[in-house]
């Protein structure tokens, strides 16, 4: 992996990838786990982050080139599973940068869960004039 993120941005891709299911593709989770709670060690840093402030910043972060090709990178390295599949889904679901293809993603799974149904009726009118009907 060639890129360079400092260390807090490589937990935050190691969480975003490989987390438990509270942090895994919760960009805002992840950011709040490695950035957002109190250390104990560091005596100076007694701020701890708001909500809408890791929103933002985890939203930054997974717009970033090298953060992406971090978690791409670590997805990568999962091979070609169905679980990798999943993530990558879940990855596009939860991006916020490009949001055609937020909108795609989400077709794509409420397609695959059946939540939606693509069933087109066309009720045609019957003919008023008394004419026969031609079969073409």
């Amino acid at each position: 992996m060639a890129t360079k993120l400092n260390p807090k941005q490589k937990q935050f891709c190691e969480l975003y990838i490989n987390g438990d299911i509270e942090l895994f593709g919760n960009g805002v989770q992840c950011y709040l786990e490695v950035y957002g709670w109190y250390d104990e060690k560091d005596k100076s840093n007694t701020r701890r982050i708001t909500y809408q402030t890791a929103v933002a910043n985890a939203s930054r972060l997974l717009t970033n080139a090298k953060v992406l090709e971090e978690i791409n990178s670590l997805m990568e390295a999962g091979g070609f599973t169905d679980e990798n599949v999943d993530k990558q889904h879940l990855f596009l679901i939860n991006q916020h940068a490009d949001l055609k293809t937020k909108l795609g993603a989400i077709r794509e799974y409420n397609a695959l869960k059946k939540r939606v149904e693509n069933k087109i009726e066309i009720n045609l009118p019957t003919p008023i004039y008394g004419g026969k009907s031609k079969k073409v």
